[in-house]
């Protein structure tokens, strides 16, 4: 059985600028799938041993499904090779929810990182025959249901994983270890479709990057002056070249719906797009960091007004923890309660501490 758990469940609300408009993006929390289905196998792949045969079982939502691979080492990299019979019982991904349109391979770390392979396609009802990469030496194999073939972060929804079956006596040690993964990627259509416009898949996908996107805010108006990043400058970019590159899938489709012009464009759309979701959402680079940062600035400017002896003045959020309590006295108790407490330098220093602490774990996975 597939768990998904809250692991970070830092709530932020439409962020707002210092002119009060609100701000582009909103960060998406970050959660913990574990897979508790039986016999889920970790490998370490001995360096430049030979190649060990690998099984991918199906979980609940794919219980047909099958994969056999081959793993070996090689100087700086591990190859994976899955032939055209390697893959069996997959049925569409649409039938897992509407936001789905295609399967993705993962490498997964053995602390829960994972790493996009590449697309498991089919021609027809057939698979296509993968080789595929990973710098990995110690990882589990999973495939998930995704909205398109670029995403840089698996959703939740897996549905064949590596499990305890394979020849693994000469070519890797197996690793007595949970599987589970990291994900900002939590939030999908599960509504099922029976049915998927007569389109090119990839032309789906790309329609579907962008709707994704668009979702996090980011076409939004510019930030203020001096208060908009070179970062969220950039993510707005992507996604007017995700929107551009569609266009022109979709009139090459119009013109010419066999011209491979189609995939080309509609998969470059689809990758820009993806690029400016995990920006926005904070799957990558520092904007996490960046808000975190907003938010115990206006923490600390309260902070000192209650200090003063002042009442806080309102403050638009910039990202806003959500914590809720029960009040079990009066308005005027409780402000003297909470000037007496913030007055304590215990209380700084454990403040100051968690604060540090936050930053340096989030500016550390963005590294």
């Amino acid at each position: 059985m597939v768990m998904l758990a809250a692991f970070t469940q830092l709530v932020f609300t439409e962020p707002a600028s210092a002119a009060g408009r609100a701000r582009s993006t909103k960060i998406a929390p970050l959660t913990i799938v574990e897979v508790k289905d039986r016999d889920g196998q970790i490998l370490s792949y001995r360096h430049l041993a030979a190649a060990t045969e690998v099984h991918m079982r199906g979980t609940k939502r794919a219980p047909d499904a099958r994969v056999k691979l081959k793993v070996g080492s090689r100087p700086g990299f591990v190859e994976l090779d899955i032939n055209r019979n390697g893959v069996s019982g997959l049925r569409p991904a649409h039938l897992l929810g509407k936001d789905f349109l295609t399967y993705v391979l993962w490498a997964v770390s053995v602390d829960g990182k994972a790493s996009n392979l590449g697309e498991i396609t089919f021609e027809g009802d057939r698979p296509v025959a993968v080789n595929v990469t990973t710098t990995y030496q110690t990882f589990w194999l999973m495939v998930t249901a995704e909205p398109n073939y670029a995403v840089v972060d698996p959703s939740p929804v897996v549905v064949l994983y590596s499990a305890r079956g394979g020849d693994t006596d000469k070519g890797a040690i197996p690793i007595d270890r949970p599987l589970f993964f990291f994900t900002h990627y939590s939030t999908y259509e599960s509504a099922k479709t029976d049915r998927l416009p007569d389109i090119p898949n990839q032309l789906l996908q790309a329609r579907k990057a962008v709707e994704l996107t668009s979702r996090t805010g980011v076409l939004r108006g510019a930030g203020a002056a001096g208060d908009e990043s070179k970062e969220e400058e950039y993510t707005r970019e992507a996604m007017s070249q995700a929107t551009a590159f569609l266009r022109l899938a979709e009139k090459a489709y119009k013109n010419h719906p066999g011209d491979k012009e189609v995939v080309q464009f509609a998969r470059t759309a689809a990758q820009s797009a993806e690029n400016a979701r995990a920006l926005a959402s904070g799957a990558v680079g520092g904007l996490l960091v960046r808000e975190i940062t907003r938010e115990l600035d206006a923490l600390r400017a309260e902070v000192e007004q209650l200090r003063a002896g002042e009442d806080p003045a309102p403050v638009a959020p910039q990202a806003v923890l959500t914590v809720t309590t029960r009040d079990t006295s009066s308005p005027q108790t409780s402000r003297a309660g909470l000037a007496a407490l913030v007055r304590q330098p215990a209380l700084w220093f454990a403040v100051s501490g968690w604060g540090v602490a936050i930053v340096l774990l989030f500016r550390r996975r963005t590294l």
